[in-house]
């Protein structure tokens, strides 16, 4: 779906879209975005901080904003209107690799199957929010073979690891026990947390799930929460088997490419101070976010911790 964006002082940019595809793109207020349906060309003026979605109503495309959740509102931003931005440079975080001493391979070859699969889960988060992940070390830790709960595994990998000289230290853990009930493939304690811990060991997950299971903790890591989109990488259970699928694109709905966009242009900004630093129209929007992903998914925690957590650290005046 060939879309054109356009703003005051002309700029312009086109997107192909293809089905179930999420395109960011960065402006500096409202701006101007056309397509052509059943032979017409419709017209749309767009916000910015908002998620729109292509919706078929009476054999035509619309474009329509998802809807938010009531929320503070935002500071109001610069009069006049918008301009369409290019593409931001990737923003480059680095990363630690590491596993512990239940690894049941050798270095030459967990360490190429690892940093595969986060240069995949790199492709996906350039893509969506102009993230790239690299890696800067690749380590190992002793797991304590007493300890099964998923919370106080990753209490353990916290303890002993010290992600520096990275931003972010990911640990697959080899240590495997039969459950009796669905455990965490993988988690970590929000965003900008500097630890993510993913079970390795489960026989029963394909490479395209721990895929999917990496994706998602990242995702968590740059603001993302559960989503009750059905093909969502946000969605709360991963393991279903859905992304063994040849059609099945790995990525994330609008509402949570949107927080990640809002925290990455934060991080651009230089040195993160914590999200008492952040701009007040980037807090609003994130809290709107949340609350509309909260309220999709009601029995959920993701969201309202999120919130909860927003509200701790309100911006300074």
């Amino acid at each position: 779906m060939p879309l054109l964006l356009s703003g005051a002082d002309r700029t312009g940019r086109r997107l192909e879209l293809q089905p179930g595809e999420v395109a960011p793109v960065p402006v500096t207020g409202r701006v101007a975005a056309s397509f052509v349906s059943a032979g017409q060309t419709r017209h749309y003026a767009l916000d910015p901080n908002r998620a729109y979605t292509f919706i078929e109503r009476r054999g035509r495309l619309d474009l329509a904003a998802v809807p938010l959740a009531a929320g503070p509102d935002a500071p109001a931003g610069p009069f006049g209107e918008g301009r369409v931005l290019p593409p931001p440079e990737p923003l480059v975080v680095p990363v630690k690799l590491l596993v512990d001493d239940d690894e049941p391979t050798v270095r030459a070859v967990w360490e190429p199957r690892l940093r595969n699969r986060l240069a995949e889960a790199s492709r996906i988060f350039e893509q969506h929010c102009a993230i790239r992940l690299k890696v800067v070390a690749v380590d190992t830790w002793h797991s304590d073979n007493r300890i099964h709960d998923f919370a106080e595994s990753l209490d353990e990998f916290e303890r002993q690891v010290d992600p520096a000289p990275a931003r972010l230290a990911i640990g697959f853990t080899s240590q495997y026990r039969l459950p009796r009930r669905r455990v965490p493939l993988g988690g970590t304690r929000g965003p900008l947390h500097r630890w993510i811990l993913i079970r390795e060991w489960s026989q029963h997950v394909t490479a395209s799930e721990r895929l999917e299971v990496l994706v998602h903790e990242l995702g968590h890591f740059f603001g993302a929460a559960h989503s009750a989109g059905a093909d969502s990488v946000m969605r709360p259970e991963l393991g279903d088997r859905q992304s063994h699928a040849l059609a099945f694109r790995i990525g994330f709905d609008p509402m949570n490419t949107l927080a990640m966009n809002l925290l990455a242009a934060e991080l651009r900004r230089g040195p993160f101070r914590g999200y008492e630093h952040v701009r007040p129209e980037t807090w609003a929007a994130l809290h709107q976010v949340y609350s509309t992903l909260a309220e999709s998914l009601p029995d959920d925690p993701a969201a309202p911790r999120y919130i909860e957590f927003l509200e701790r650290h309100r911006p300074q005046e």
